[in-house]
């Protein structure tokens, strides 16, 4: 059994991700004794300004990166990025990333450094900062630089060999509490404007989206195909309905696999449903119905189609323990497509939802279907007036908005998925150019398949080759079932060794 597991954290946690609910993390996979090494933090090594501008352009988060010498960072892998913070931990760092035991610790128990305890003051340091609501006794109710830390829970780090070089040869904090405070202070007035600013205009038609009293209930028209024990959750695309997968749904389910299709929030209702709908809402419906679906399966793929495909990443991130593949169906990161009129780029410029709200996105033929028969059924749903069988004629731009960002939220955290991902795309995506999906062999670190069809165009889960997409998603879950066997049996040899 591995020294250490990701599941989901059982404990009230510190890093908590863009939807609002705690992440992964990680906890030990036997007993650890006192001072024992658990693991020594990998990563790509950084200089200061290498991980600074990568902060700047978004490519990172403040809290993906470990500091572990004067000018030297770890951009931390998807394990190292997994440990919570706690103000009263049971694991420190020391020389540069070995990650040691404070305490004895149990198997089973989650593993938690003091983020504070690697960030050596600096002027810059007083800019990075989070809210910390790790529940504990002494919890200090943020997390900064070492000079946050008490002199005596310092000295107590450095009596036991606790401490990483760069933060032992800081000889005084006093001096950096003095001259870094009034920097932090203009850090906080920062933020504060650029929250106000940014957030105050957005927060009316929040307001709204939340109010329902005024707005009629949407029917759910989720759907679930029970089988065995292997499970598939599939999520429509933005705009889209169940339906849209339910041939695939009905191929995979042949096969005697249970699948789930679920409605995401705000969609199969009005214009002003989806206009009010956020990101954080398709999240939550997808995680709820991943939840639901685990309980009945022992192994679960999660897929999707265009937007649903970029929420199956997010999902295969945020619950790794609960996904075992990851299939994605023309995922969309941009709307970049041959259909795109070129003034829709011009749509990047807008980052306010109530800007983006003034702007309305088409349904535009061939409405992503190649295959002329089907395509003039799925025009005939759209312009009927019922969104629930083929979703809305006109797309609302603050739901295009919120896609982008889904897609920035699940980019900055690509290294953690570590699931096998089966892609497939048409060359001829009239929504989403095949640089979508270049974007994602560069950067995922996982095993990924690919499948490009050159007879469909975007809706690839109903146009000419459905079949041929059905045929290949089987073959990718069942070698990648092959691949679980032999790790499930061993964790049963070693945990009834143990017992």
């Amino acid at each position: 059994m591995s020294d250490v597991i990701i599941r989901g954290s059982s404990e009230k946690s510190t890093r908590i991700d863009a939807s609002g609910g705690p992440t992964a993390s990680v906890y030990a996979g036997r007993d650890f004794a006192r001072g024992e090494l658990i693991v020594r933090l990998q990563g790509r090594e950084r200089t200061f300004a290498g991980a600074a501008w990568d902060l700047l352009r978004g490519r990172i988060h403040g809290d993906d990166i470990l500091q572990i010498g004067r000018k030297r960072y770890l951009d931390l892998d998807a394990t190292g990025m997994r440990f919570n913070h706690r103000c009263e931990p049971n694991a420190a760092l020391r020389k540069d990333c070995e990650l040691i035991a404070l305490t004895d610790i149990a198997r089973g128990a989650e593993i938690t450094y003091d983020y504070s305890m690697t960030v050596k003051p600096s002027f810059h340091s007083w800019f990075w900062k989070m809210r910390c609501s790790c529940g504990a006794q002494t919890c200090r109710l943020r997390i900064g630089d070492v000079s946050t830390v008490s002199a005596a829970r310092l000295n107590w780090y450095r009596a036991h060999d606790a401490l990483q070089d760069h933060i032992a040869d800081t000889t005084s904090t006093r001096f950096w509490q003095l001259v870094g405070q009034p920097l932090g202070w203009l850090a906080d007035a920062a933020r504060l404007f650029a929250r106000g600013f940014g957030g105050w205009w957005t927060a009316y038609p929040r307001a709204l989206a939340t109010d329902n009293s005024t707005r009629p209930e949407i029917k759910d028209h989720s759907f679930l195909l029970p089988g065995g024990r292997t499970g598939v959750l599939l999520l429509h695309g933005l705009s889209g309905t169940p339906n849209e997968m339910r041939e695939i749904a009905e191929g995979l389910a042949a096969k005697g696999n249970t699948v789930q299709c679920p409605q995401l929030a705000g969609h199969c209702g009005g214009y002003d449903d989806l206009k009010y709908s956020t990101w954080e809402e398709w999240a939550a419906t997808a995680e709820q119905a991943l939840a639901d679906l685990k309980l009945r399966c022992d192994t679960v793929f999660v897929g999707g189609l265009s937007t649903g495909a970029v929420l199956s990443l997010h999902l295969a991130e945020k619950m790794p323990e609960s996904v075992q593949g990851v299939m994605l169906y023309a995922p969309t990161l941009w709307l970049n497509g041959w259909v795109v009129p070129p003034h829709a780029y011009l749509f990047k410029l807008v980052t306010q939802k109530w800007v983006a709200n003034q702007f309305d996105f088409p349904d535009m033929p061939p409405h992503g279907i190649k295959d002329l028969e089907i395509r003039t059924r799925v025009a005939a749903a759209i312009h009927s007036g019922d969104g629930t069988i083929a979703g809305l004629p006109v797309t609302p731009g603050g739901a295009v908005l919120e896609h982008r960002w889904l897609v920035q939220s699940v980019l900055r955290r690509l290294k953690l998925v570590t699931q096998p991902v089966f892609i497939v795309h048409p060359r001829e995506d009239d929504y989403a150019d095949f640089n979508n999906i270049e974007r994602l062999l560069r950067h995922l670190p996982c095993r990924v398949e690919t499948l490009t069809l050159e007879d469909s165009y975007h809706i690839v889960t109903s146009d000419r080759q459905k079949d041929r997409v059905i045929a290949h998603s089987l073959d990718f879950m069942a070698r990648t079932e092959a691949e679980l066997e032999p790790r499930a049996r061993a964790r049963l040899v070693s945990s009834t060794a143990r017992g």
